[in-house]
């Protein structure tokens, strides 16, 4: 892989906010789906993988204090789902809504799913 899982080292993740964040389900996906997001202009600093129980804990982290209520609710479910398959899980950092939709369009042509955006005063499903 380009970008390998974050192990759990106690370590505090960035808040829910600013981040748009889904799912692939094979490396091969994950692999095809960094190198879209890196074409894309987004670097490999801005993307977190997560994946298997060091997922689950760092994305139960990183929700950790959220305020978003069902939307966050329904992503941490997804996620535990999702990361207890074998899938992985992406952060992405974004800006804004646009940023969002061009990270969410990205890996969608590659495998992605299930993005949804986490923004200053909304959050909102992007995939399926």
């Amino acid at each position: 892989m380009t970008l390998a899982p974050l192990l759990d080292h106690d370590q505090e993740m960035p808040e829910l906010q600013g981040h748009a964040i889904g799912f692939v389900d094979t490396q091969a996906d994950c692999d095809a789906v960094i190198q879209a997001l890196n074409s894309a202009g987004f670097s490999d600093g801005m993307i977190a993988v997560l994946n298997g129980d060091n997922g689950i804990r760092l994305l139960t982290r990183m929700m950790a204090g959220s305020l978003w209520g069902e939307a966050a609710e329904d992503l941490m479910k997804q996620g535990v789902i999702e990361l207890t398959h074998g899938h992985f899980a992406l952060t992405v950092e974004a800006r804004d809504r646009d940023e969002a939709l061009a990270i969410a369009d990205a890996c969608a042509n590659h495998g992605g799913h299930g993005f949804s955006y986490f923004g200053e005063l909304t959050d909102e499903r992007l995939t399926r």
